[in-house]
């Protein structure tokens, strides 16, 4: 411990001898504080102002050994608490200790005890410290400067993903990617999916039946079938190129810059098979449920049938009675301009100058409303646009439902792997960067949606 050197003849009285050593007993105590706070959380305590909080970058950059552990603590101790969490409920990952796990959605992870619950607490501090550090335009300079691969698959344009999403925000990867997943943009339900990796939901499957009886007669037996929702993990892998030059960058905008893109790229194939999955090592999509709710549009054709606007009164009334309202249309963004755009005649047939058939608006400065008769409207290039009919194979549908009773089951956590190796990764200076996520998906009763196919988009 050091000790202050006493300025000689310095001290006229007792008094101001104690009064020196109180500053300098003082400054040690405010020197010591601030040395404190620059410690990594996992010696410090909960997130503070000067953390250096969670990187999935710097997780790849160790993974690769471009840092050493000394610069990414915070990554490697909630490796190790999230691996000692799971082992003690029997789980393993996929590659064993060259898997890095990776925090997902710590509200997914299993809180049976309290350290559950205050690993996800401190994790969700962790992955959030520097959410107010992200920078859109330093993220945008990042992406110019450096022209970090992206995915052939995006969310701005009709043909490259779908439905316009916000701006990127640097926290927990599940949250960027349920905003970009059309399933939780239209209210599904998200559970935790457990560390064995399997979940039931009971469900009723036919209800009671109610007789009138006579005086003095027997009532009818009636016995109501049951049957279970069982969700089993489905692995989910996340492929994302990056240039190392990100690595190297370190910052929070950099740092959202890949969050996004694993999140982007995990949410359009989610969403691919939550809607026409056909099982089996993936998730089973909505429409392939045979007790789906059908229903054909009023106009058909041989190549194909036109959705008017007395089908969008039609379809709610084929919900169960159970269902109060449906919450959200599932569709084609080009679907949906077609059918904001259509118009009725005026004067002569097909003539098309008449009144608007599915809006009241007239001027374009406004915006075409997000909703069909007050059910908000969910846009997506995911919705196939190949169905076909007769002759035509460009054909698209329209979901309408109650989308709580789709349930979305997650593991809180994701198997993280990165490799430079490659020909192209060597001569590009890319790293390459794969993550492993379980989940699974299904509907809690299937009539809680109904079903329009085989429709002309226009």
């Amino acid at each position: 411990m050091s000790t202050a050197t006493l300025p000689a003849g310095k001290f006229q009285s007792r008094d101001e001898l104690v009064s020196f050593i109180e500053q300098q007993a003082t400054s040690a105590v405010e020197k010591a504080t601030r040395v404190e706070r620059r410690v990594p959380w996992v010696t410090s305590g909960p997130v503070c102002a000067d953390s250096a909080g969670y990187s999935v970058l710097k997780a790849a950059a160790f993974a690769l050994g471009f840092v050493g552990p000394d610069q990414a603590k915070e990554e490697i101790h909630a490796h190790q608490q999230l691996r000692d969490l799971y082992a003690g409920y029997g789980f393993s990952p996929h590659h064993g200790q060259q898997s890095f796990l990776v925090p997902l959605a710590s509200a997914h992870l299993p809180v049976f005890e309290p350290q559950g619950q205050r690993l996800r607490d401190e994790l969700h501090q962790k992955m959030t410290a520097h959410a107010a550090k992200f920078d859109p335009d330093e993220a945008d300079w990042i992406g110019r400067r450096l022209n970090p691969h992206r995915k052939a698959l995006g969310t701005a344009t009709d043909t490259a993903g779908g439905s316009f999403v916000p701006l990127p925000m640097l926290g927990e990867l599940i949250d960027l990617q349920r905003s970009l997943e059309v399933f939780a943009t239209a209210g599904a339900r998200e559970v935790a999916l457990p560390p064995n990796g399997r979940v039931q939901f009971p469900k009723l499957t036919a209800a009671s039946t109610a007789y009138w009886v006579g005086e003095g007669s027997a009532i009818t037996e009636s016995q109501p079938t049951t049957g279970n929702l069982d969700l089993q993990a489905k692995k989910l892998g996340v492929f994302v190129k990056i240039n190392n030059e990100l690595l190297r960058f370190a910052s929070p905008s950099a740092e959202g810059l890949v969050r996004l893109d694993m999140a982007r790229a995990a949410a359009l194939k989610a969403d691919l098979a939550m809607l026409e999955g056909t099982g089996g090592t993936q998730i089973k999509g909505l429409i392939t449920y045979s007790d789906i709710t059908a229903h054909t549009a009023s106009t058909t054709g041989a190549n194909g049938d036109t959705f008017t606007p007395a089908d969008v009164a039609l379809m709610e009334s084929k919900l169960p009675d159970a269902v109060d309202a449906p919450t959200a249309w599932v569709l084609r963004k080009a679907m949906f301009a077609a059918l904001m755009n259509r118009r009725a005649d005026a004067v002569s047939a097909a003539d098309g100058k008449g009144a608007f058939l599915f809006r009241d608006m007239r001027a374009a400065s406004g915006g075409p409303p997000a909703e069909l008769y007050g059910t908000r409207v969910v846009r997506s290039a995911q919705v196939s646009a190949a169905r076909t009919k007769g002759a035509s194979s460009a054909l698209t549908y329209m979901l309408l439902g109650y989308f709580p009773d789709w349930v979305v089951a997650r593991m809180g956590v994701m198997e993280f792997l990165a490799s430079g190796l490659g020909d192209t990764a060597l001569q590009n200076d890319m790293t390459y960067l794969r993550g492993i996520q379980h989940i699974d998906a299904g509907p809690r009763r299937a009539a809680s949606f109904v079903l329009c196919d085989q429709l002309v988009v226009g």
